[in-house]
């Protein structure tokens, strides 16, 4: 689990659907990648820092995955 998304999506309270929506890509992308299950592609996590104004060490560190 990417715990550090999921609490940047609840920070920001928005839906996976709303997070999926800024970002370009399904909910069920967003959420298997919220999850863990997947790791998302370069693109994915470009749009996201650039829907959310990041720089790339707090995109680093939600692409983080929880052991």
């Amino acid at each position: 689990m990417r715990n550090n998304l999921y609490v940047f999506r609840h920070k920001h309270r928005l839906t996976q659907q709303q997070m999926a929506d800024a970002i370009g890509v399904s909910r069920a992308t967003y959420s298997s990648i919220e999850s863990g299950a997947r790791n998302g592609r370069v693109k994915f996590w470009e749009d996201l820092k650039t829907a959310f104004k990041l720089s790339d060490a707090e995109k680093g560190e939600l692409m983080k995955i929880d052991k």
